[in-house]
Parts: structure tokens; sequence; C-alpha cells
């Protein structure tokens, strides 16, 4: 049976909690819009399952290996549940003024933790050129803050896999975060290029582009006008691949926003299009309110109106309310005017 059938549901719960750093251990870089913290969300570990299932095909060793992989990723995942728990547990105790210390909780985290990083050297140490392992040790490093120790796993697996597109896509990510914009990217393509039916690398790739606009330019020899354009061009590709990805049709919708001149047409429908994938009630008011607000800057305050009138989740209150002032503000001045 093929590892990814296996371990396919389990292994998007594993990376889920490697793209944020407990409180008490810092590295991350600061992210200054949605785009950025996109490339934090954006899946690391998950499409590398299953890379290599053919190859454990009639070959007792490597069947060997994955069983005891399966058992570290078991392990892993059991450490950073007890974790998390504790993390809460100490949280709900803090209001309480009961909690411990957070230098106490960080010190009994990273000892904990230390069993894993140690049981994955041992792994590797027995397998050195599994590469599902290097990925998953590397996103280790990653969940903990230990930035270089995971690209130096990342690499490793890179070199040993030349066509797997995931080390390439980690490595792009680690670059992000160092402020290395044009390896970022040129790992990023090379992801892109490996796995052309990848929605995610084009995702991953678009987003450090818009993020970086400046940098963008440099690294094409384009001008800056021409970067919205070329991130668009990536967020359709990966809509093509991946048409009902609501996450991926906000994001395209948000580049609509920075078109010049803003191309309102061709918004509207991005923002419609993204209301369609809605998968619940509080997504599908966001997007209304990215819509009112577009028909309220293009004149249309009927539209806008209508649709805040059916924005009723409170956390929206504020954004609800500042759309309808500018509104009232524009209509009133409208009517001052001689």
């Amino acid at each position: 049976m093929a590892i990814f059938s296996i371990w396919g549901k389990r292994s998007e719960k594993y990376h889920d909690r490697l793209h944020w750093t407990y409180l008490f251990l810092k590295g991350y870089f600061g992210f200054v819009d949605l785009f950025r913290n996109t490339l934090l969300l954006s899946p690391l570990f998950v499409v590398a399952i299953g890379i290599a299932a053919e190859n454990t095909k009639n070959s007792p060793q490597p069947l060997i290996a994955e069983k005891e992989f399966r058992s570290l990723l078991l392990l892993d995942d059991k450490i950073h549940l007890e974790v998390d728990q504790w993390i809460r547990d100490n949280a709900k105790l803090t209001e309480k003024k009961s909690g411990i210390p957070v230098e106490s909780l960080g010190e009994q985290v990273r000892i904990r933790l230390n069993k894993v990083e140690q049981a994955y050297v041992a792994f590797l140490a027995k397998y050195p050129k599994h590469v599902e392992a290097r990925l998953a040790f590397g996103s280790f490093y990653s969940g903990i803050a230990k930035l270089d120790d995971a690209m130096g796993q990342w690499s490793e697996a890179r070199d040993l896999d030349k066509q797997n597109p995931v080390p390439w896509n980690n490595i792009g990510k680690a670059y992000g975060q160092k402020g290395n914009i044009s390896e970022a990217i040129r790992h990023f393509t090379k992801a892109s290029e490996l796995a052309p039916k990848q929605p995610l690398y084009y995702r991953n790739l678009a987003a450090m582009l818009f993020a970086y606009p400046d940098q963008t330019a440099r690294y094409y020899l384009i001008d800056r006008t021409q970067v919205v354009p070329k991130v668009l061009q990536l967020f359709k590709k990966a809509l093509i691949l991946d048409p009902k990805n609501f996450t991926l049709a906000t994001d395209t919708a948000m580049v609509y926003l920075a078109t010049r001149p803003f191309d309102a047409k061709e918004a509207i429908n991005a923002w419609n299009n993204a209301l369609v994938l809605a998968p619940d009630g509080r997504s599908k008011e966001g997007v209304l309110i990215h819509l009112a607000r577009i028909h309220a800057h293009i004149g249309e305050a009927k539209i806008a109106r209508e649709l805040l009138g059916d924005v009723r989740e409170p956390k929206f209150n504020e954004l609800k309310n500042e759309i309808l002032n500018k509104i009232d503000a524009s209509s009133n001045s409208s009517s001052a005017a001689p």
C-alpha cells in the first residue's frame, strides 16, 4: 500500500502545527500583510508523503524503515499534543493566577521536545538517505524556530532527491523568513517547475512576489507596475488546478485590490467567485464586506448597503460601520454640493 494512502490525513494533521512557534520560542519573521502570512500557512510536509512510495514495494529493508518512520511520526505527534495541552492548561491556570512562569514551562517543553529531536537523529543515523524523514525533521526544527537546522535537513532532502519539489518549497519559505527574497523566489520557482500540476507552489511564489514587489521587480528586471499582473497570472494558474479552494480564491481576489488602475469589474468577479466557495456563514460575510467596500468605492452605494445588510457577524461590526459611515459621508457631500 502506498504511504500516502496510509498517512495522507495524518500528515495534514502533522504539518498543521508546524506553522506557529511556541510563545517562548522566537524566530519567525514578522509578517507585514496577509500574503506574508499565507507563506507561513502553506503546507510543508503533506505533499512529501508518498514521494518514495514506489521504492518501498517488495523491498524488506525500506518497509522496515517505513514502519520505524511511522512510529517516529507518532512519537512526534504524541509529544506535541502533550506540549500543546501543557500550554493550554497553563494558560487557564495563569488566568486564575496559579500558572507556572512562562520560562519554567518553556524549559519543560524544551526537555520534552528534545526527545523528539533525538529520535530523529537516531533514525537518520540508521537511514541517512530517508528523504521524508529529513523533510519531517526539518519541519520539526522550523516549528521550534531553529531555521538554520531546518534548512540543513531540507537541503539534505533536496540533494537526495533532486526531482522532489517539497524541499525546494520549504527552503524557499525559510529564505523568505530570513529576508533573502531572491533565493526564496528561485526556490519557489523551482518547486513549481518540478510539480507544474501542484497549485501550492504557484500560490507560494505568487504570495512572495506580492509581498515584496520591489525585490520582485529587481529579480525579474521588470517595472514595479508589472508585479501585480505577474502575481495574478500565478494565482490564476493555481486556481485552474484547484478551482474550489476558497482560500486560494480569496488570495486572488485580494490581489485585484492592488491593481492600478483599479480593475473594479475583475475584483468584483473574483470576490463573487470566492463567495460561491465560502465554506461557512462567517467566511461568506467576510467576502461580503470586501464586495461592499468595492461597490461603495465605485459609487454603488445601494448595492453596498444591500450587501452589508446580510452581514450580521459581530466581529465585522466595526468594518461594516466604517463602510456605512463613508457611504453616508459621500451621500451628504453630494447633497450639499451646489
